[in-house]
């Protein structure tokens, strides 16, 4: 395998591996003591192609990954909750001519919602941190599983459920404070990446009062332009299927309309979920 082919396949993986982690789920409807939803899940993700900051589609590189993960909301309060999401990710990257591949944990998430005060709808004001569980990709070359930084999050979410019509919907829009910190040694210094604005929105209809079937969309928009920072918009939908009041089935899938430094690809995602109100 060539300099130059090694070269190509990590810069474009480490652009691509950014928006292939699954969008936590997250809602204005916050926990109480005693509540919980955890869910368990695998997820894969592939693009064959991602845009440059000027807009050019580049094509020649493959990028596909396969992510197992965790993700829980726990009540330890009155209207406030600790959520949590953990992935761990095979990734494999090529440009037709060598291919490379990496396993491991990517990024992991850590949050505190709360709901302090009411307003006559749902709202929740929640903190993420951004946690990197891996260090600098070995080989050199091999798909990074994110851009080692801790990043710091500021979440406000509203919503609400239509007691007429079997519908809901929700939006979050937050302030990401894109940090110069590692969890390990890096010998190299980190790219400066500039802080964004990041949104999520979801809409449901739920049938014969069992299955939900959401639209949803997420998108990223950095409030300055450096050479690596990333923005995208994705467009997706989403099914929920209780078997009781305890488990329940879930799938939802996406795809990415727009994208700037960032992968043109889409997703696939399945998963059982455990829950007590």
């Amino acid at each position: 395998m060539s300099y130059r082919a090694c070269l190509c396949i990590g810069l474009a993986s480490a652009i691509l591996v950014m928006v292939s982690s699954s969008t936590v789920e997250a809602s204005p409807w916050t926990k109480s003591a005693g509540q919980y939803y955890a869910k368990v899940g695998q997820s894969v993700y592939q693009a064959s192609s991602h845009r440059r900051g000027d807009g050019v589609l580049v094509d020649d590189i493959s990028y596909f990954s396969t992510t197992s993960f965790l993700y829980a909301e726990v009540g330890v309060f009155d209207d406030v909750h600790l959520q949590t999401y953990l992935p761990m990710a095979y990734a494999r990257a090529s440009d037709g001519q060598a291919s490379v591949s990496d396993v491991g944990f990517q990024d992991a998430l850590l949050s505190a919602q709360a709901s302090p005060i009411d307003v006559g709808t749902p709202t929740s004001i929640r903190f993420e941190a951004k946690l990197p569980l891996y260090g600098l990709p070995d080989p050199p070359f091999a798909p990074a599983r994110g851009d080692q930084q801790v990043d710091l999050t500021l979440w406000l979410s509203a919503g609400r459920g239509l007691t007429q019509l079997p519908l809901y919907f929700y939006i979050d829009a937050g302030y990401r404070h894109r940090t110069s910190r590692t969890v390990r040694e890096n010998p190299l210094p980190p790219p400066d990446y500039s802080d964004s604005m990041v949104t999520f929105a979801t809409a449901g209809y739920t049938v014969a009062e069992t299955l939900d079937i959401g639209l949803f969309s997420s998108a990223i928009i950095p409030l300055s332009r450096e050479p690596f920072d990333e923005s995208y918009v994705t467009v997706g939908s989403s099914i929920f299927f209780p078997l009781n009041d305890l488990v329940a089935l879930e799938a939802d899938a996406y795809m990415t309309p727009y994208a700037r430094n960032s992968a043109s690809g889409w997703s696939v995602a399945a998963g059982v979920s455990f829950r007590r109100d």
